[in-house]
């Protein structure tokens, strides 16, 4: 994700790498890239951009890594006892909400699907340390609440089907459609609720409630 809050004085010459690849990635695509392209626009020299990052495909691993960072650090930690199934799946649906519709966050998610079909790899990034990485994420923390793996699993799946499926659609093919923060609310909620309704157990803290 590009971190436009920073000033180029502050970055380091990483992030300042980092930040231009995506800008130049997002308005030329992953193909119509070169690496001195990307020295130029970072304000670096040639051989210092491959002293970090060996090719495109390590710069576009890093851009990729950071959004998922920004991410994962809204989500409460795995073996936490305090919070309940149901206020971490509060959480990671609000936290998929405020990503989703980031500007950046679309654009990656079209480049990644546009380049895909020429360069597998890319397709594979994406999938493996988003989607995949929060499935796993999500079974880790419904496995320490007592659910099978196999169970865990599906269910997280489901959830994630609920709470991204039909927003993403309409983010990538609305071009000015952007929810307001009660809509968003809502359908978290509503997600939420068909989780519990469409799965065989039940959150022992929820029934308590």
């Amino acid at each position: 994700m590009m971190r436009t809050g920073y000033q180029q004085k502050e970055m380091s010459k990483e992030d300042a790498i980092i930040e231009a690849a995506t800008r130049l990635f997002l308005s030329k695509g992953f193909s119509g890239v070169s690496m001195e392209e990307i020295a130029k626009g970072s304000s670096v020299a040639k051989q210092t951009l491959y002293s970090y990052f060996k090719g495109k495909d390590d710069l576009f691993r890093a851009i990729i890594h950071a959004q998922a960072e920004d991410f994962f650090a809204m989500l409460p930690r795995n073996d936490d006892p305090s919070v309940s199934i149901e206020e971490f799946l509060y959480q990671v649906g609000k936290a998929a909400m405020n990503m989703l519709f980031t500007r950046d966050t679309l654009e990656l998610y079209r480049l990644a699907v546009a380049e895909t079909p020429r360069f597998p790899e890319i397709g594979e990034l994406y999938w493996q340390t988003g989607p995949q990485a929060l499935i796993e994420r999500m079974v880790e923390f419904l496995k320490n609440h007592g659910l099978a793996e196999d169970s865990a699993e599906k269910a997280s799946e489901q959830f994630l089907s609920l709470i991204v499926g039909h927003m993403l659609s309409l983010a990538l093919l609305r071009k000015n459609y952007h929810p307001t923060r009660k809509e968003k609310e809502a359908h978290v909620a509503q997600a939420v609720s068909i989780f519990f309704k469409i799965n065989k157990y039940r959150d022992k803290e929820r029934q308590a409630s």
